[in-house]
């Protein structure tokens, strides 16, 4: 930690009463609205089942956030985790990539690293591999067609592993596309994660509050609307700016964050003010 966090954190300690610097870590708890609580459960249901879907949703609705929270409660005698986040691996890149994480040697050929995954995953009996693909809307189309492959290896209606593919907006356009098409059609699930509602992202601003030990939000109401208005909603956005707008009013020792150091936050986020003018 850095002298200028260590400044943060007392002055915001002093202000404010806070634990920490507000909206800089992301909270252990989930917050619960409407959206999150059935995207997390159409995901609990896809494992549930083990079954293949994706979720999708602008970046900074918490897609990563809710899969982690996913993740971390599936019982490791029930699941092999395959999480991958890089998504300019190539066909061939993926397999070498899968093996790595099965504790595998990549061979040379694809052939070779089809035959190891495959054997792998028959080796693990009542267990189930699943696949996470981050960011899949920038993946190859050979890396995409080389899942499907995999996805569909085995003679019976079970596939050998389930896959869970994550990405913003444009993931569903790009696997409606006809050459992506046979992958989407051994999909189950299509689970969207919104941006919050205007009472959801209000709530979401006192629920980060009270995170760091702060009861009554210290935003004026002009400086809370101003954040939902710059924000769209989007919990990430959110905590950006407030982050800038919280820093803005600490430098003034200002005990309430006001409309102005919003737009001060706005001024190091221009990207924001844009799309409030267009």
């Amino acid at each position: 930690m850095n002298a200028n966090q260590e400044d943060l954190e007392m002055i915001c300690k002093s202000l404010w009463g806070t634990t920490q610097v507000p909206f800089a870590a992301a909270s252990p708890q989930a917050f619960g609205h409407p959206g999150y609580e059935k995207a997390l459960g159409q995901l609990q249901q896809l494992v549930a089942l083990r079954s293949s879907g994706l979720l999708h949703g602008e970046n900074g609705v918490g897609k990563s956030y809710l899969t982690g929270k996913l993740l971390e409660n599936l019982p490791e005698k029930a699941w092999e985790i395959h999480y991958l986040a890089h998504s300019t691996l190539s066909g061939s890149d993926l397999l070498r990539t899968l093996c790595r994480q099965t504790g595998v040697r990549p061979c040379m050929r694809r052939s070779d690293n089809i035959a190891l995954l495959e054997e792998h995953w028959r080796s693990l009996g009542s267990r189930k591999a699943l696949i996470v693909l981050e960011e899949a809307q920038n993946l190859a189309v050979t890396a995409l067609e080389e899942v499907r492959l995999l996805a569909c290896s085995q003679r019976d209606t079970q596939a050998p592993f389930s896959l869970l593919m994550i990405g913003d907006g444009t993931l569903l356009a790009r696997l409606k596309m006809s050459v992506n098409r046979p992958l989407l059609a051994r999909l189950s699930y299509c689970i969207e994660l919104r941006a919050l509602d205007r009472q959801e992202a209000r709530r979401y601003l006192e629920a980060r509050w009270k995170y760091v030990g702060v009861q009554a939000n210290p935003m004026e109401d002009s400086a809370q609307e101003l954040i939902l208005d710059a924000s769209g909603g989007i919990p990430r956005q959110i905590n950006h700016l407030a982050q800038r707008a919280i820093e803005a009013a600490a430098g003034q020792k200002s005990a309430t964050v006001t409309s102005d150091h919003v737009q001060q936050a706005l001024e190091q986020m221009p990207w924001l003010a844009m799309t409030m003018s267009s």
